[in-house]
């Protein structure tokens, strides 16, 4: 077994400052020790979140001081929370978040919780001295910048999957919300002139916000009027200029296209068929990728740019969802797809815009009640908890332009019953490197990389479970 000391060593310091006043002692083999992993070291932070947040500003000038950090319990021992927050003057911002120690990198419902609570404390601070612009603030201007630790303890906690990286426990958001809220405003109101700072630094974040918004309508507006003379028929845009909301499907063919446009949301969904299987971008020279036309019809209506000239204020929309069939043939494609956002625009996928559609291959009908299900295991599930016992008339959908129109919308486009995965990557440039190094191996010129791994991929497959 071998273990990381560089992960062992930050899993120790995180425990100590989340625990005040607690000492743990740190040792291990000078052979390991290193300029950022000393051979023995003792943690302890008497003030918790706080210590640790200035040992982390590092004497740099903040908006308000001192930071605000607190800590309180919840009613009938329910659990606690503890924070501390600073708005340095030059700063990228830093959140971190922990329920129960663990961290939860993607924040979650305790994260919910704080937003809430800051940016409903600084309107209503806005709203006592009498800043009428101060109702126009959102949580993006409050959070903006901003350097912030919080734990929370709770009972049963409930996680988004098993490795925990987002907390999903909805009573989080209400007792961090009430919590933290009744502490910021004393925060604010105590001294005046600290909750007037904050509150200017904010308004100013919020014309920032609002510049930027017009500036990208402007582009966008621009951009709208030179992609419908090339792409006549090609791209259903939604009517919505603002990228804010927006989202762009990419469909395999026209058929399923037809469906989709009728489906969407004509203010906030746009549609755009790709003719089957694009340019794997992995195996392709840089000449042939710039002369297929299906990438540049996409990189035009995308509106950002590629590599090192990706804009993302320019991005004409704020989510990319990949729509595909639920078949070995709709996976083909929507690898491929991924493959090319990977490529040639990471800095997409690393920020969050990019999703993966989930529509169902099977509709389970018993009766006037139909369920959908995803794949043969859910179709399992269905079978065995909601119609169990029953005759269930099953029916498989062969692509998504089999699907009418209500059908689409109901389970795969319409926000409020949809399910997306958002393909990420990791935040630090160096953790990508494994993932570079999958996508150069299963998707690269040489096919013997893919060979090997069939090969030794083969035996965990189920018979059962292959699509052919």
């Amino acid at each position: 077994m071998r273990f990381d000391p560089a992960r062992l060593y930050r899993l120790a310091r995180s425990k100590a400052y989340l625990f005040a006043g607690v000492e743990i002692r740190w040792r291990c083999d000078p052979a390991l020790a290193s300029d950022a992993i000393p051979p023995q070291a003792v943690f302890q932070f008497p003030g918790g979140l706080g210590d640790h947040l200035a040992e982390q500003l590092e004497g740099r000038e903040c908006i308000t001081s001192p930071p605000f950090t607190g800590r309180q319990d919840f009613p009938d021992a329910q659990g606690s929370v503890e924070w501390a927050v600073a708005w340095p003057v030059w700063s990228d911002g830093a959140e971190s978040y922990y329920c129960n120690t663990i961290p939860t990198p993607d924040g979650g419902t305790h994260e919910a919780g704080l937003r809430a609570a800051l940016t409903k404390g600084v309107r209503a601070f806005g709203e006592l001295v009498g800043n009428k612009r101060a109702r126009d603030i959102t949580a993006d201007d409050v959070f903006n910048g901003i350097e912030l630790m919080l734990s929370l303890f709770l009972r049963n906690p409930h996680f988004q999957s098993q490795t925990k990286d987002r907390l999903t426990s909805l009573e989080a958001a209400r007792f961090v919300e009430a919590a933290v809220r009744d502490h910021f405003d004393h925060y604010l109101a105590d001294n005046m002139d600290r909750g007037r700072a904050l509150l200017g630094a904010v308004v100013e974040r919020m014309d920032e916000r609002l510049k930027r918004r017009a500036e990208r309508e402007v582009k966008r507006k621009t951009a709208t009027s030179a992609r419908k003379l090339r792409l006549p028929g090609k791209l259903t845009d939604c009517a919505t200029d603002d990228a804010a909301g927006t989202e762009l499907f990419i469909v395999e063919g026209d058929s399923a296209g037809g469906s989709a446009k009728q489906a969407r949301n004509r203010k906030t969904q746009a549609i755009l068929p790709i003719r089957g299987k694009i340019l794997n971008v992995a195996s392709a020279t840089a000449d042939k990728i710039r002369a297929n036309s299906e990438i540049a019809d996409l990189q035009l209506a995308l509106g950002c740019g590629i590599h090192d000239r990706f804009d993302e204020n320019a991005l004409r929309y704020e989510r990319i969802i990949i729509m595909t069939d639920a078949d070995v043939d709709g996976a083909h494609i929507a690898t491929l797809l991924m493959t090319f956002f990977f490529q040639e625009m990471p800095e997409l996928v690393r920020r969050g815009h990019l999703f993966l559609a989930q529509p169902p291959l099977y509709r389970l009908t018993v009766g006037a009640k139909s369920l959908y299900a995803r794949d043969d295991a859910h179709r399992a599930e269905i079978e065995a908890h909601d119609f169990k016992g029953k005759k269930v008339d099953v029916g498989r959908f062969k692509g998504l332009g089999e699907m009418n129109p209500n059908q689409l919308k109901e389970t795969t486009m319409d926000p409020a019953s949809r399910s997306l995965i958002r393909i990420t990557l990791p935040a630090e440039y160096q953790d990508r490197q494994p993932v570079k190094d999958m996508v150069e191996r299963l998707m690269g010129k040489n096919p013997e990389h893919r060979f090997n791994f069939i090969q030794a991929s083969a035996a965990a497959v189920d018979d059962d479970m292959i699509d052919a």
